[in-house]
């Protein structure tokens, strides 16, 4: 049973579970990842308390992953960039293994041996300094938005957070051709709004976008088929 730590956005989350089910190879429901799913969107902002030190979201985040573990879930993963930013203290309080969103990146950047990567995230996540090191491990070179773009980023995030998703969707694409246009090979979508936002480019595009949200959740189907084998031994 995988815990899904949701609810940051509601719509992320669908998402989510929506790629866990299309990478799954599944020929009848029986043989599709169970999984148990706390969406709760009533989580403090997890950019208000790093940029502004409103309400720290860790003691909804924590009640959030006990519910999961008590439900009997048996690893838990968190839909939400920004949310990674509590990460390793949560998996310090965990009961069950936790898979990481940044780790799924950094082992695909590793795999695909890209040099110079754009960063589309929260200005949570890029001031918190979250995917640089995962970049810039092995000399590579990371793009982030300048404070103008940064700033139609944001704005186009809470449109897809809002529903406003064409609005969003064509703020998004100024954002990432603007990355491209400074020569990044490919611009890690680093908020899970973003994949929603950008879906039209990620099919026209796959080779130019890391979709944060797709590799999670294709290490949880690959984790599920793991414990599958070990009981089948």
């Amino acid at each position: 049973m995988l815990g899904v730590l949701g609810g940051m956005g509601p719509l992320a989350t669908v998402d989510f579970m929506q790629k866990i089910i299309a990478l799954t190879q599944a020929s009848k429901d029986q043989e599709h990842l169970p999984m148990l799913v706390h969406n709760v969107p009533q989580i403090p902002d997890r950019s208000a308390c790093i940029l502004d030190g409103s309400e720290d979201p860790f003691p909804a985040l924590l009640r959030g992953l006990r519910s999961l573990e008590r439900g009997g879930a048996q690893c838990a993963v968190i839909p939400c960039n920004t949310a990674h930013f509590w990460f390793d203290k949560l998996q310090k309080q965990a009961r069950i293994p936790m898979i990481s969103i940044l780790g799924c990146v950094q082992q695909h950047i590793r795999r695909n041996n890209l040099r110079k990567i754009g960063v589309m995230a929260t200005s949570a996540t890029v001031s918190a300094i979250m995917y640089q090191p995962q970049i810039e491990d092995g000399g590579r070179e990371c793009l982030i938005p300048d404070q103008g773009m940064q700033t139609l980023m944001m704005a186009a995030i809470y449109d897809i957070k809002a529903g406003r998703l064409e609005q969003g969707s064509q703020s998004m694409k100024v954002v990432f051709d603007d990355l491209v246009s400074q020569g990044a090979e490919a611009v890690i979508l680093g908020c899970t709004e973003i994949p929603v936002g950008l879906a039209d480019v990620v099919k026209t595009n796959p080779g130019q976008c890391i979709d944060a949200t797709a590799l999670l959740a294709g290490a949880c189907v690959d984790w599920y088929s793991q414990q599958e084998e070990k009981e089948a031994a």
